[in-house]
């Protein structure tokens, strides 16, 4: 046989699932003492796993072992509240998230600004923006992202910083007008 037939048929076995799996597979002892120890409770479980989910278990467990206490605790906190999810919220979330990773690197950037403004929000007025995004129809959400992604950068900041200098009583007269406004507006 020659050569070329040899790589050729290679190949095509290592293109089979059986096949993929025996040879990427790693081996438990292989891993670091790091990995093993966040991975422990997978010990018993560990050659049943897909190759590349134990691929990602361990690039997992070497970023865990670089966090600091404190990363650590906001992860055991995120995966927590996964926990609690439902199967449909948890779908919902992956499916976000695969549409944020398709968006532009200036769009993920101007999302991970927008969220970090959020966070250094007071939390009153988080939940106050919370409670107003959730009282809003799907088609007074999609006006607001609208209105939002239509208008001028310049004039986005300037409205931000005028409405960061306001005291909560003249937020409030302003939302109010603004529902005055938008029950006049066509439908």
């Amino acid at each position: 046989m020659s050569s070329a037939l040899k790589i050729l048929v290679f190949s095509a076995f290592a293109s089979l699932p059986f096949f993929a799996q025996s040879a990427a597979a790693a081996n438990w002892d292989e891993l670091s003492a790091d990995q093993q120890t966040a991975l422990g409770e997978l010990r018993d479980d560990w050659t049943q796993l897909e190759p590349a989910q134990q691929e990602r278990l361990m690039n997992g467990a070497e970023r865990w072992a670089g966090m600091s206490p404190e990363q650590k605790q906001r992860v055991r906190e995120r995966f927590s509240r996964w926990q609690e999810l439902s199967p449909e919220e948890r779908k919902e979330l992956r499916q976000k998230f695969a549409r944020y990773k398709d968006l532009s690197p200036e769009r993920q950037a101007k999302i991970r600004e927008n969220v970090k403004r959020f966070r250094n929000l007071p939390p009153e007025q988080r939940q106050k923006l919370r409670e107003r995004w959730e009282s809003m129809t799907p088609e007074q959400r999609q006006a607001a992202r609208q209105r939002i992604q239509e208008m001028d950068p310049q004039k986005r900041a300037r409205m931000r910083e005028h409405w960061e200098n306001m005291t909560e009583e003249e937020r409030n007269e302003a939302r109010e007008r603004r529902k005055t406004r938008n029950s006049f507006a066509p439908e």
